[in-house]
C-alpha cells in the first residue's frame, strides 16, 4: 500500500480441527452425544480454518464478516466448553518476520487474537480507501477509530485478568498492554491525522487546523512511548511515529505563525517559526528506516517554513522590531481532539438465532452437576457410611471388652475352631490379608512424597519471586521500586504453605501410628491368612466341662444376643448397599438441568454468576430422598444400644455364675480366641485408618495443587507487575530526545473537546 500511515499485519496461526476438538471434548466430559452437534462442529470448524487464511492487503468485507462470527462463537463456545480444552498456536508478526509460536490452551486467549485480527483488519481497510476524497477521509477515520476500538477492549480485558487474585489467564508477551497501546495509540493518531487532512482539504481557519495539529503530535507522541516501551514494536514503526509526532507539531507552529502574522505579533510569528524549524530538525534525526512518502512530506514542509522563516526574520530585523519570545514563552496551542476508540457495533451485538451449541450443556452445569454428585457422597459418608462404621466399631469394642464371644466359645466348642473365628479368617482373606495393608502403606508413602513435592513446588515459587524482587529492588533502589515486598504480597500464600505442612507434619505422625498398629497384629493376621488349618493348631483345645442347666441356658441367650450383633451388622452392610444403588440410580444432574433450562435465560439476561449456589434448592429437594434412611440409621442405632445392655446384664450373670467352675486350660484357650477378637477389632480399625489416611493425602494433593497454581498465577501477575514498573523507570531514565514523546506535551497539554467526530457531520467545537 503505497501511504504515509501504518497498518497491523495479521497474526498467524497454525491450522487446527477446532470441529473435532470439540467433539472429543464432547465424548469425554458430556453426557450428550456428539453426533447430535455434527453441523455445529462443522460450522466452527470452517470458521477457524478461514481465521488462517487471512491475508494482508488483500482485505475484504468477508474477512471482517470471518473474523465477527468466530469471535461470537467463540463467546458461546466460552460459555459451553472448559477454556483450557483446545490448544492454539499463533505467531507474531509486528517485528522482523513472525515470532513464535505463542501456545495457549485457552479459548479466551483465542478470542483476543480474534479480536486482534480485526484491529488488523480495520486497520488495513482505512488504508485502502482514498485519501484524496471527502467520502473516503470518513471511511478512513471510521475504520481506524473502529481499529482502536479493537485495541482498546484487548487492553481492558487483560486489565481484568491481571487484576484477578484467582483464575487468570497467561497473557502471550506479545499481547501485554505496553503493545497494545502503541497499537491503539498508533490507530488514534492516524485516525487524528486523517480529520485533520480532511480539513486541509476543506480550506478550515489555521487556528482549526493547528489545534487538530498539535493533538496529532501529542497522539503520535504517546505512540512512540508506548513503542519504546515494547520489546515488540520494530524501530522502523518507533522512527515512524516519532518522525510524525515532529512533523505534526511543526505543522501546528507553522499555522499559529500565520495567525501572528495576521495579528501583527511579529516576534511571535518568527518564534513559532523557529520551533516549527527545530521541530522538522528533530524528526530528519529519526528519518532512518521511514518509508519515503512520509519523509517528502516532512521535506515540502520544512521548505516552506524555512523559507516563510527567511522572510519573516527579515522583515522583523529591518521593519518591525519585534523581541522574540523563547518556546517556552510562547502561548501553549490546546488540542483538538474529535477521535476515540469505537468498539464496532458487530461486535456488541450478534443474532442470537445463528449461535452454536444451543442445545450443548454449559460445561459449567456438567461441573455443577460433578460438585453436587460430592456433595452428595460427602452426605452419604458423613451421615450412612462413617456412623455406620463408627457404630460397628463401638459394638466390637463392647464385645471384645467383655471376653465375647470366646468365654461362650471355649465351653461350647473346646476343640472345634468358633465359628467367628471361621468368619473372621475369610472376611480378612478376602479383603487380601495383609498384602491390602502393605499395598495400601506404599500407596500412602506414594502420596505423602506426591504432597511434599507439591509443598516444596510451592515454597520454591514464592523463593524464586523473592530472589527476582530483591534483585530488582537492589538494581533499582528501595525508594524507585515502589511495591510491596515480596514477604508482605505473598503473606497469604505463606499462612498457607504453612499450614500445609503442618497438616503434612501431622500427618507423619499418624503415619508412624498405622505402621506401629500394623507391625502389633501382623503375626496374627498371617495366622488368620492361613485359614482352618493354621488356626485349628495355634488354638488350644481345653477340657470338657459339664454345665449345670442355668449356666447353660444363659450361655445359650448370649450366643443368641451375640447372633443379632452380627444379623445387625449385616443389615447395615445390605442398608449401604442399598444407598450406593439408590444414590447411583439418583444422579442430580438430570434435576440440575431442568432446573437451568428454566432459568438460562433469566441468569444470562441479569448476567449472574452461575455456580454451585444457583442451584441449592435443587440439591435441598434431592437430598430429602435419603430421609427415610435416616430414620432407619437412628432406629437402628437404638437397637444397639438396647441389645447392648441385655448383652451386658446377660454377661455379668453369666461371669458371676461361671467364675467357679473354669479350669487352666478353658482359661488358656479363652484367652487365644480372645487374642484372636481383638486382632480383628484392630484389624478393622486399621483398614479404617489406612483409608483416612489415603483420603486424606488424596484431598491434601488436590488442594495443594490449586494452592500451587495459585501461586503460579501470583508469580507470574508479579512479574507481570514487575516489567511494567521496570518499563516505567526506563522510560523515566531515557533521555529526552530518544523518547520522542515529551516535546508537546509538556508546553501544550491536551484539552479534551466535548465530542467525537462524526464522519457524518461537519467538523465542530464545543
Amino acid at each position: 500500500m503505497n501511504t504515509n500511515l501504518l497498518y497491523i499485519p495479521y497474526r498467524e496461526t497454525d491450522i487446527i480441527d477446532l470441529g473435532n476438538e470439540l467433539r472429543n471434548i464432547i465424548k469425554m466430559e458430556y453426557f450428550q452425544p456428539s453426533s447430535n452437534f455434527d453441523r455445529d462442529l462443522q460450522a466452527v470448524r470452517n470458521l477457524r480454518n478461514n481465521i488462517s487464511n487471512l491475508k494482508n492487503e488483500q482485505v475484504n468485507n468477508n474477512d471482517e464478516t470471518v473474523c465477527v462470527q468466530y469471535y461470537h462463537q467463540l463467546s458461546n463456545v466460552i460459555k459451553k466448553f472448559p477454556d483450557e480444552c483446545v490448544e492454539f498456536s499463533w505467531y507474531g508478526t509486528l517485528g522482523y518476520g513472525r515470532s513464535g509460536p505463542t501456545r495457549s490452551r485457552s479459548l479466551r486467549i483465542e478470542q483476543l487474537n480474534i479480536l486482534y485480527q480485526l484491529g488488523s483488519y480495520f486497520s488495513q481497510a482505512a488504508l485502502m480507501e482514498s485519501r484524496y476524497s471527502d467520502e473516503g477521509l470518513k471511511k478512513s477515520c471510521s475504520y481506524l477509530q473502529a481499529a482502536a476500538g479493537c485495541f482498546n477492549s484487548m487492553i481492558l480485558q487483560i486489565q481484568k485478568e491481571n487484576e484477578k487474585e484467582t483464575g487468570m489467564i497467561r497473557i502471550p508477551r506479545d499481547l501485554q498492554p505496553e503493545t497494545l497501546q502503541f497499537l491503539k495509540s498508533l490507530m488514534i493518531a492516524q485516525a487524528q491525522e486523517t480529520i485533520w487532512q480532511k480539513s486541509l482539504a476543506s480550506g478550515m481557519k489555521d487556528s482549526v487546523i493547528a489545534r487538530l495539529s498539535i493533538q496529532t503530535s501529542e497522539y503520535y507522541s504517546t505512540a512512540a512511548k508506548y513503542g519504546n516501551s515494547s520489546e515488540f514494536i520494530k524501530l522502523e514503526w518507533i522512527n515512524h511515529v516519532t518522525v510524525k509526532q515532529f512533523h505534526f507539531k511543526a505543522a501546528a507552529h507553522y499555522r499559529v505563525s500565520i495567525l501572528n502574522h495576521e495579528g501583527f505579533k511579529y516576534g511571535e510569528q518568527v518564534a513559532s517559526l523557529q520551533v516549527a524549524l527545530s521541530s522538522c530538525d528533530s524528526a530528519f534525526r529519526k528519518k532512518k528506516y521511514v518509508n519515503d512518502f512520509v519523509i517528502e512530506d516532512l521535506q515540502g514542509l520544512t521548505e516552506t517554513i524555512k523559507s516563510t522563516l527567511r522572510v519573516a526574520e527579515k522583515d522583523n530585523d529591518l521593519v518591525y522590531l519585534k523581541p522574540v519570545p523563547k518556546e517556552n514563552d510562547l502561548a501553549p496551542i490546546p488540542g483538538a481532539s474529535l477521535v476515540k476508540p469505537i468498539l464496532p457495533p458487530a461486535i456488541e451485538s450478534f443474532d442470537d438465532s445463528s449461535v452454536l451449541f444451543k442445545e450443548l450443556l454449559p460445561y459449567l452445569i456438567v461441573q455443577v452437576g460433578q460438585a453436587y454428585r460430592e456433595r452428595q457422597d460427602s452426605f452419604i459418608r458423613d451421615s450412612f457410611i462413617d456412623p455406620i462404621q463408627s457404630l460397628n466399631k463401638i459394638m466390637y469394642k463392647f464385645i471384645t471388652e467383655r471376653n465375647l464371644p470366646a468365654s461362650i466359645d471355649t465351653i461350647q466348642k473346646p476343640e472345634n475352631l468358633p465359628e467367628s473365628i471361621i468368619q473372621h479368617s475369610q472376611e480378612i482373606i478376602s479383603y487380601g490379608g495383609t498384602k491390602l495393608i502393605e499395598d495400601s502403606l506404599n500407596e500412602i508413602a506414594k502420596l505423602t512424597l506426591e504432597s511434599r513435592h507439591i509443598l516444596e513446588g510451592c515454597q520454591e515459587r514464592l523463593k524464586i519471586e523473592a530472589d527476582e524482587d530483591d534483585i530488582m529492588r537492589e538494581r533499582q533502589g528501595s525508594q524507585r521500586w515502589a511495591r510491596p515486598k515480596s514477604s508482605e504480597a505473598s503473606s497469604e500464600f505463606i499462612n498457607k504453605i504453612n499450614k500445609m505442612e503442618q497438616y503434612l507434619d501431622q500427618a507423619k505422625e499418624g503415619d508412624q501410628f498405622i505402621i506401629s498398629q500394623y507391625h502389633e497384629i501382623e503375626p496374627y493376621l498371617q495366622l488368620y491368612c492361613g485359614g482352618y488349618k493354621e488356626l485349628i493348631q495355634f488354638i488350644p483345645n481345653s477340657t470338657y466341662v459339664k454345665l449345670d442347666t442355668k449356666i447353660n441356658e444363659i450361655i445359650i441367650k448370649l450366643r443368641e444376643l451375640i447372633n443379632e450383633v452380627s444379623r445387625i451388622e449385616n443389615q447395615r452392610k445390605q442398608f449401604l448397599t442399598r444407598i450406593e444403588i439408590k444414590a447411583r440410580n439418583n444422579n442430580i444432574l438430570p434435576s440440575i438441568i431442568d432446573s437451568f433450562k428454566k432459568k438460562q435465560r433469566k441468569l444470562y439476561e441479569e448476567n449472574a454468576a452461575i455456580d454451585e449456589r444457583s442451584f441449592e434448592d435443587v440439591y435441598a429437594k434431592h437430598i430429602t430422598m435419603f430421609n427415610s434412611d435416616l430414620r432407619f440409621l437412628e432406629d437402628s442405632k437404638h437397637a444397639q444400644i438396647a441389645l447392648e445392655g441385655n448383652i451386658d446384664d446377660l454377661n455379668q450373670e453369666f461371669e458371676s455364675e461361671y467364675q467357679h467352675t473354669n479350669n487352666e486350660s478353658q482359661y488358656k484357650r479363652q484367652e487365644v480366641l480372645q487374642t484372636l477378637e481383638n486382632v480383628y477389632t484392630k484389624y478393622l480399625e486399621l483398614i479404617s485408618n489406612l483409608n483416612e489416611g489415603s483420603k486424606f493425602y488424596s484431598d491434601f494433593i488436590i488442594k495443594s495443587n490449586s494452592v500451587l497454581k495459585e501461586c503460579d498465577e501470583y508469580v507470574y501477575h508479579r512479574r507481570v507487575e514487575g516489567r511494567e514498573l521496570e518499563m516505567f523507570l526506563n522510560n523515566q531514565a531515557v533521555p529526552v530526545e530518544s523518547v520522542g514523546s515529551q516535546q508537546s506535551a509538556p508546553d501544550f497539554p491536551p484539552q479534551p473537546m466535548g465530542g467525537t467526530w462524526n464522519p457524518n457531520n461537519g467538523i465542530k467545537f464545543g
